[in-house]
C-alpha cells in the first residue's frame, strides 16, 4: 500500500480538469514494494502550492517507450536482398529526464532520497501509464544506468535527474484476461423465468414448497420472471428478521449422498445490525409425505462477510463451522455447496466461483444421511431494520446434481487487447485428466493432454513453447539444505529396507513432498504447445475480438477445474 505520494495532498482543480478531459496521459513510477508513488505526468502530477514537493518530466524528456528489435535474415551466395526468417524484440530502455522540487533544501533531499530508494537494479518497480482511450498499461522496470548529472547535495531547491530504466521483457502489459472451466452439475436447474402464486405460500409455484420461520407477514420470497427475490413489506415501520426455506424441490432427488448445488447472485445483499441479510443453499433435505420440508438438512449461509455451515435435525440448528470472508457477494458470482466426496461422505465445502472458501469434515454422525435425505433447496434471511428489511441478494439461477466422477468438455473465452500474441497459462486442479486444444481453430485431435492428477493436486501449465511448461503447485519446494538432509535420511532408510526399490523410493519422496506419486509432472504431459496456441493480437483497425478455446476434463469431480489467464502486451503504452 502506498505510504508516500508525490505530489502530496488531494488533486488540484487544474489537475481534476486534466483527469476529466484526458488530454494529457497519466504517468507514474511506483517503488518496488509499492510504498512510494511519483506522479510525473497528467492531472495528479500538478502539486499544491503549499506542498510543492514533486518530480516533473522536462519538455521532450521521455525516450525509449518502444522496444528495439533485431531481424533474423537468411541470404544466399547469389541472392538479391535477404529472406526474412523472424524478428526478436530486445529489452526496452526508457530514459526519463526529470526535475525534482522541494520547498527547501531539506525537503528536496527527501524527494531525491525517496526517488533513488524506489528503484533498484535487482528488484523491479512499476512504470505506469493511463489514458481514457487505452486504459492502464505498465512495465516492470529496473534501474539500468546511474544519472549523469552532478548532484547539488542541497545547494538549491531543485535537482535535475536522468533515470534510465529497463523493462526486461520489452513490452507494456495490462490486466490479465481470465476465464474458468469447471463441471456444470445441472441435473436440476431453475432460472425463475416465471411469476407464480397469489399467496405467500405459493409465490415460487408448486415445485418449491416454502417454509418460513415466523408466521408474521414481514416480507416474503417471490419470483418476477427472471430471478427469485425478497419482497419487503413497506407498511410495517419496524421489521423483524425473517427466514425462508425453499424446498426440497418437487420430484427431484440425487442418486447418491454426494451432492452439489450452486446459486448465481442477481443482486447485492444489504447490511443490517445485529442480523444482516443472508442467502442460503440447502442439501440433504428430507421431505414429508406431502412434499414439504421435514426439518432435516445441511445449510450453507452466505452473508456479507461470513460463511456458516450448519446441520438441521428436526428443525434444530447445529452450527458446524463459521468463517469470515473479506468481500461480499457480487451480482453474477456463483456460490456452491458440496456435501460429500468420494470416500468422504461427511466432508463439506463452500466454494466461490469454483474456488474453495470453507472446507469442513464433520466429526461424528450428526447430519442425516441416506436415501431419505437427498432433496435440494435454497433460502434467504432478511435482517431486522426500520422501514424496510436488510434485503438478501436476489438469485437468478440454482442448479444441482450428484457429485460424481464425470467427463465434460467446454470452451474458454479469450480476449487479447494487446498488439502481441498472448500465450495463456493454465492453473489446473485435480482430480482428472486435462485436455487443451491448440488455439481457436484447432482440429478435433490437435490438443495437449496432461494428467491424470490426483485429488488436491494443482499444476501450472505455460503454453509459451519458449518457457518451462509444467510446474507443480501442490506443495512448497524444499530448500537445498533440506534436500541434502532428506537424502541422507532416505539413504539410511533404504539400507534398512534392504535395497533401492523404485516404488518404495517414490512413495517416500511423495510422503516427504519431494515428488508427486505419479513421478515428475513433466512426464504427465502428452503433446507439445506451439505458436498456434497463442491468442492473436488485436487488429489495429478493429475492436478486440473474443475467441473460444476448447478444453476438457476426464474423470473429474466438483473440485476439478481449469483457470486460464493471459497477459495482454503491447509495444507502446498510450
Amino acid at each position: 500500500m502506498t505510504a508516500v505520494h508525490y505530489p502530496a495532498g488531494p488533486v488540484t482543480p487544474a489537475g481534476l480538469h486534466h483527469l476529466v478531459t484526458g488530454q494529457i496521459p497519466m504517468m507514474w513510477l511506483e517503488a518496488h514494494d509499492r510504498s512510494v508513488r511519483f506522479d510525473m505526468m497528467g492531472g495528479r502530477a500538478i502539486p499544491d502550492r503549499t506542498r510543492p514537493e514533486c518530480v516533473q518530466i522536462t519538455r521532450d524528456g521521455l525516450k525509449g517507450l518502444v522496444p528495439p528489435w533485431e531481424t533474423i535474415d537468411q541470404k544466399g551466395a547469389t541472392q538479391d536482398g535477404v529472406t526474412f526468417i523472424d524478428a526478436l524484440y530486445g529489452p526496452m530502455e526508457v530514459t526519463i529526464n526529470l526535475v525534482a522540487y522541494g520547498r527547501d533544501r531539506a525537503h528536496l533531499r527527501k524527494v531525491v532520497r525517496d526517488l533513488i530508494a524506489s528503484i533498484d537494479v535487482k528488484r523491479t518497480s512499476k512504470l505506469g501509464f493511463w489514458t481514457h482511450e487505452s486504459g492502464h498499461w505498465w512495465a516492470n522496470v529496473r534501474w539500468f544506468k546511474t544519472p549523469p548529472e552532478a548532484m547539488n547535495a542541497g545547494s538549491r531547491v531543485s535537482q535535475k535527474i536522468t533515470l534510465v530504466l529497463r523493462a526486461d521483457d520489452g513490452f507494456w502489459r495490462s490486466f490479465d484476461h481470465s476465464d474458468l472451466f469447471e463441471f456444470a452439475y445441472e441435473d436440476l436447474t431453475d432460472s425463475f423465468t416465471y411469476t407464480a402464486g397469489s399467496s405467500e405460500a405459493t409465490t415460487l409455484g408448486d415445485n418449491w414448497p416454502l417454509y418460513y420461520d415466523s408466521p408474521t407477514t414481514e416480507g416474503y420470497l417471490a419470483s418476477n420472471g427472471s430471478q427469485a427475490y425478497w419482497v419487503d413489506d413497506p407498511d410495517i415501520f419496524i421489521n423483524n428478521t425473517r427466514s425462508v426455506v425453499a424446498g426440497p424441490y418437487a420430484d427431484f432427488e440425487t442418486a447418491t449422498d454426494n451432492q452439489v448445488a450452486s446459486i448465481v447472485f442477481g443482486g447485492f445483499q444489504e447490511f443490517g445490525f445485529p442480523e444482516g441479510a443472508e442467502n442460503h443453499i440447502w442439501l440433504r433435505m428430507g421431505r414429508e409425505v406431502d412434499g414439504t420440508w421435514d426439518g432435516n438438512g445441511v445449510r450453507a449461509s452466505i452473508g456479507l462477510f461470513t460463511l456458516q455451515l450448519s446441520r438441521f435435525n428436526n428443525f434444530v440448528e447445529t452450527v458446524m463451522r463459521t468463517q469470515l470472508k473479506p468481500i461480499p457477494p457480487f451480482p453474477g458470482e456463483k456460490f456452491t455447496l458440496v456435501a460429500g466426496f468420494e470416500g468422504q461422505p461427511r466432508r463439506f465445502q463452500i466454494q466461490r466461483n469454483g474456488l474453495p472458501l470453507l472446507d469442513h469434515v464433520e466429526s461424528g454422525t450428526g447430519s442425516a444421511l441416506g436415501a431419505d435425505y437427498r432433496g435440494i433447496g435454497f433460502g434467504m434471511q432478511a435482517g431486522a431494520a426500520i422501514l424496510t428489511q436488510a434485503t438478501p441478494g436476489s438469485i437468478r439461477k440454482i442448479s444441482a446434481g450428484d457429485n460424481a466422477t464425470v467427463s465434460q468438455e467446454g470452451y474458454l473465452t479469450r480476449v487479447n487487447v494487446g498488439d502481441q500474441p498472448m500465450y495463456d497459462t493454465y492453473t489446473i486442479f485435480g482430480p482428472g485428466a486435462f485436455k487443451f486444444w491448440l488455439g481457436r481453430e484447432a482440429g478435433a485431435d490437435e490438443y495437449v493432454e496432461f494428467g491424470p492428477l490426483l485429488p488436491n493436486q494443482v499444476a501450472f501449465i505455460n503454453t509459451d513453447p519458449r518457457r518451462r511448461v509444467v510446474q507443480d503447485l501442490t506443495s512448497v519446494p524444499p530448500t537445498p539444505q533440506e534436500l541434502n538432509f532428506w537424502q541422507d535420511a532416505i539413504n539410511k532408510l533404504l539400507e534398512f529396507a534392504g535395497g533401492s526399490d523404485v516404488p518404495l523410493i517414490r512413495a517416500i519422496q511423495s510422503n516427504f513432498g519431494i515428488m508427486p506419486p505419479q513421478g515428475n509432472f513433466f512426464s504427465l504431459l502428452s503433446g507439445r504447445f506451439t505458436d498456434t496456441a497463442a491468442i492473436p493480437a488485436k487488429s489495429p483497425g478493429n475492436p478486440p475480438q473474443a475467441y473460444r478455446v476448447k478444453v476438457a476434463i476426464d474423470d473429474g469431480n466438483v473440485n476439478s477445474k481449469i483457470i486460464v489467464s493471459g497477459t495482454p502486451k503491447r509495444r507502446f503504452p498510450t
